[in-house]
């Protein structure tokens, strides 16, 4: 985001947290997740989440949500990294006698190489840190004119 005045860069944000997605279409995209009930419950709480910005009632919950789903979508390699390390893992885990003892020290090091390399393959020609770090600027522009 290039540099500019607080004022531009609040109208900036707000325009950008205002733009955020209905509840209904962000319940519709929690409903199809394979998650418990509770879980569910949680992220549609998150989504009610609002802000007090500059005189207006920001959803920043569902903003947040919105960019979490969004990067859940994008980096499915991670996902599937950590799921077959915790597979893995499970499996030394079921081995008789030393099956835990081996598993719990080499859970940690699957999952960490599982999120690696699922990282290395999804973040190959994506400019995810630009998003990420767009996100965090309009965020800090916004905590500044925040109303408790």
């Amino acid at each position: 985001m290039p540099e500019s005045s607080p004022e531009i860069a609040l109208s900036e944000s707000l325009v950008f947290f205002e733009k955020s997605s209905s509840l209904r279409s962000l319940r519709d995209r929690i409903d199809r997740l394979e998650i418990s009930a509770d879980a569910k419950s949680l992220l549609l709480d998150l989504a009610t989440i609002t802000l007090n910005v500059g005189g207006k009632l920001l959803a920043l919950g569902r903003k947040i949500l919105e960019f979490a789903l969004d990067l859940a979508q994008k980096f499915k390699n991670v996902i599937f990294g950590v799921i077959i390390a915790l597979l893995l893992s499970a499996v030394l885990g079921a081995i008789p006698l030393l099956g835990p003892a081996i598993a719990a020290l080499l859970t940690p090091l699957m999952v960490a190489f599982g999120i690696l390399r699922g990282s290395i393959e999804d973040f190959r020609g994506m400019a995810i840190q630009s998003e990420i770090d767009a996100l965090k600027q309009r965020m800090e522009v916004l905590s500044t004119y925040a109303v408790a």
